[in-house]
């Protein structure tokens, strides 16, 4: 010994080094629960529940169905049913059926407070129709657009008359968006 050396010194220099090794090692095991964490959440949401999520941050989507898309933010989101303020108007959009949301902006700015109101196509096809509007319908399924007015909301079904005066029974698992027209 140099005399400035205790005998004590290479017991804490091990004692040190176990303790960071041990912290690093909690650390790395405490990262791997919050990323699990993080993925059981993300396997339990819905679509309904990420539509919520793009409308609280404001994000700009691309909403895609068929062989057509629109654009545009989120400003309602509630249960089956959300709406895009488009470049073509106000757009409902039916997220039970095949529909394919892209996150195309991320917001820095914010988004809207979800709030009450439809929370399926069927009810919102019913304001429409008490409303007296007429609509247009995206059907991808069968790549058609439906527009007129309502004749009647079925339970499973909305039964839309044209301006040839012809009537369209559409099943409403079938439309992927409508918007008043």
């Amino acid at each position: 010994m140099d005399g400035t050396e205790t005998p004590d010194e290479p017991l804490d220099d091990l004692a040190r080094e176990l303790r960071e090794r041990v912290g690093n090692e909690m650390r790395q095991e405490a990262e791997l629960l919050e990323q699990d964490a993080a993925a059981v959440e993300l396997r339990r949401r819905r679509i309904a529940d990420l539509a919520i999520e793009l409308l609280s941050r404001g994000d700009v989507v691309t909403v895609i169905a068929g062989d057509r898309s629109i654009r545009g933010r989120l400003t309602y989101a509630r249960g089956e049913l959300a709406t895009v303020a488009a470049a073509i108007g106000r757009v409902d959009v039916h997220l039970a059926v095949g529909v394919v949301l892209r996150v195309d902006e991320r917001s820095t700015a914010g988004g809207e407070t979800p709030r009450k109101g439809s929370d399926s196509l069927r009810a919102r096809l019913l304001e429409l129709e008490l409303a007296d509007n007429s609509i247009e319908v995206w059907v991808p399924v069968h790549g058609l657009d439906v527009s007129g007015s309502i004749v009647a909301v079925g339970k499973d079904h909305v039964i839309v008359q044209d301006q040839d005066d012809a009537e369209w029974i559409v099943l409403l698992d079938d439309i992927a968006w409508i918007r008043a027209i």
